[in-house]
């Protein structure tokens, strides 16, 4: 329970959340128990569940953060460096199942659209879930990007209203932001192998998407990328400098 990874407080983004108050538990499965009694048992055999919360270590935070999983036991044999006696050890491995509130992936910048936030977010609750559902979640996140940023979605067709598939939105997403396009096509085909179930995808596929969803993201809506590229176009047209008013706020 003390080699906890120092995962970022969800509430304040600043602390990590620890163990500090010694909350999580694992509860042992009564079949595991019953295990026991056979002649053959060995500690590998227990398994369980594991349940509490973390705290942020933040002291204005202080957030407790509730976590559900289960939990296997893994045995280390080995030689006692002083008698030469052989010793043994128990491990236990903890997988989580889900946080509340979710645990972030990523740092999802404050300028990023609400609407897109939610979904991010309900990813990465999925992510310790479910992959392939998280990667629909995924490709949801790139529809809310399609959306934020006004790609065309319908057409009429014989008087009828029809959507573009997402794969169509994104190749006219390419017309203004081309250095963009192919990552989220790439978030998108992860996305469609979580709806196959003949294309395994697993959490390193997942964590691959996120980092590109990042990648993408940051450059879009952060407002620092975007002055700056708004600037680099407007010195470029004027071919002059632009002066301190237009480029940014005085230092003093």
């Amino acid at each position: 329970m003390d080699n906890i990874p120092a995962w970022v407080c969800p509430s304040c983004q600043r602390g990590v959340l620890t163990n500090e108050l010694k909350e999580l538990r694992t509860h042992e499965k009564v079949s595991s128990k019953a295990a026991h009694r056979h002649e053959a048992w060995e500690p590998e055999w227990m398994t369980g569940y594991l349940s509490g919360a973390l705290t942020c270590s933040n002291s204005t935070c202080g957030e407790r953060v509730g976590i559900l999983g289960y939990y296997r036991c893994s045995e280390h044999n080995y030689y006692d460096e002083v008698t030469g006696e052989p010793e043994m050890e128990i491990f236990e491995i903890l997988s989580p199942t889900t946080f509340h509130p979710p645990i972030h992936i990523f740092h999802v910048n404050d300028d990023v659209p609400e609407a897109i936030r939610i979904e991010i977010i309900s990813a990465f609750n999925l992510y310790w879930m479910d992959a392939a559902s998280c990667a629909n979640k995924i490709r949801v996140v790139v529809e809310r990007v399609m959306d934020s940023l006004k790609v065309v979605k319908t057409y009429k067709s014989s008087n009828k209203r029809k959507s573009y598939s997402l794969h169509q939105r994104i190749e006219f997403f390419k017309t203004n932001f081309p250095q963009y396009a192919d990552s989220l096509m790439a978030i998108k085909w992860i996305g469609n192998s979580g709806s196959h179930n003949h294309d395994p995808i697993d959490k390193n596929d997942i964590l691959d998407a996120f980092e590109i969803l990042e990648y993408v993201l940051g450059n879009l809506y952060e407002t620092r990328t975007k002055r700056i590229h708004k600037l680099t176009k407007t010195i470029n047209k004027r071919k002059k400098p632009v002066g301190l008013r237009l480029s940014r706020k005085p230092l003093f």
